[in-house]
């Protein structure tokens, strides 16, 4: 078997800041990535089985720290281009924290994010959060993908506007 290089990861990271709460720590990185033109059946697994290992690789040469974490969970939503259609494949990895990989998927989704990766690290602190950790997990995410700029067309960004407009029509 021959291994990849973690240098044949082309795309620059976005990493969000640590967030800290009750001594679990969570820190998010997002990048581009580009579709191959592959069926999308066939191009999921080829992410699962290739491109999540090269790029978890990658971000552990970049961040060792990272290694010890004691979840990696991922999603991608990427546009699959064939000579017939073009269709969006989707997936994911819960990474040990049950539930996580749907939530980035569905971020991603509501975001209108393309040929995006996201990734969070957890480093449990012993202290279990319940329904916080998503919120953690989420702004982290959330970070990570505006600092890449992948929120640009997003409904984050038409609610901004929206809200906007609603406060000049109640300041008339």
């Amino acid at each position: 078997m021959r291994w990849h290089s973690t240098a044949t990861w082309h795309g620059p990271l976005a990493i969000s800041d640590q967030l800290v709460q009750q001594k679990s720590t969570f820190q998010a990185y997002a990048t581009r990535y580009q579709a191959e033109a592959d069926a999308p059946a066939t191009f999921s697994r080829l992410m699962k089985i290739t491109a999540m290992p090269q790029l978890l690789a990658h971000i552990q040469e970049v961040d060792p720290r990272t290694r010890r974490a004691s979840h990696a969970m991922y999603a991608w939503r990427l546009r699959s281009s064939s000579l017939i259609s073009s269709s969006l494949v989707l997936g994911s990895s819960n990474g040990g924290e049950a539930g996580a990989g749907e939530r980035l998927e569905r971020l991603l989704e509501l975001s209108n994010c393309e040929d995006v990766v996201l990734v969070v690290f957890r480093w449990y602190g012993g202290v279990k959060l319940g329904s916080d950790r998503w919120r953690c997990i989420s702004t982290v995410a959330k970070e990570a993908l505006k600092r890449g700029g992948f929120l640009s067309g997003s409904r984050e960004a038409s609610d901004r506007a929206r809200s906007r407009n609603g406060s000049r029509k109640r300041g008339k």
